[in-house]
């Protein structure tokens, strides 16, 4: 029987921060056997679904935002999944639709992953306690490990010199 693949699942959004997360991953935990599926949640940055209701009359001019946003969630999988060449990690980018949290947990699940890469925002208390954040949305309800990569500049040293 062959070898199964252990499936690491990588949150992104095709932000900065994801892109580090998945960088980390290659760089820190990425073991031969491993099998990365990326799973970009496309975020519509033109619309949200209540605006898309309120545009009057011009199903055609909502069509052509939409296509838009299509375009641009299809530049980015081609984008992620020449990351990962680019990166000789082994695996795939799916797409996922929703809530991102709940999107990437039940992809998760259906890939049986062993565990979850996810960038920080590093949003600030408030911030995060009204809008939320993925990562901890999936630090609070995932049923695996969640590893949770935040950049260089989130962490205060006393000894960093500001040239």
């Amino acid at each position: 029987m062959a070898e199964e693949k252990k499936v690491v699942v990588i949150a992104s959004d095709g932000s900065d921060h994801a892109k580090l997360a998945l960088q980390k991953f290659a760089t820190e935990f990425y073991k031969p056997g491993n099998f990365a599926v990326v799973v970009y949640c496309a975020t519509y940055t033109e619309i949200s679904y209540g605006s898309v209701a309120l545009i009057p009359g011009d199903p055609a001019l909502v069509q052509r935002i939409v296509e838009s946003e299509e375009v641009k969630c299809t530049e980015m999988v081609k984008k992620l999944s020449k990351d990962l060449v680019d990166l000789k990690i082994e695996g795939e980018v799916v797409r996922v639709n929703g809530e991102p949290g709940q999107a990437i947990l039940e992809k998760a699940k259906d890939l049986k992953a062993i565990y979850i890469v996810v960038g920080s925002r590093g949003l600030g208390k408030i911030r995060r306690t009204i809008m939320g954040s993925v990562s901890d949305y999936l630090v609070h309800h995932a049923h695996i490990p969640v590893v949770v990569c935040k950049s260089e500049h989130h962490h205060h040293h006393g000894n960093d010199k500001h040239s």
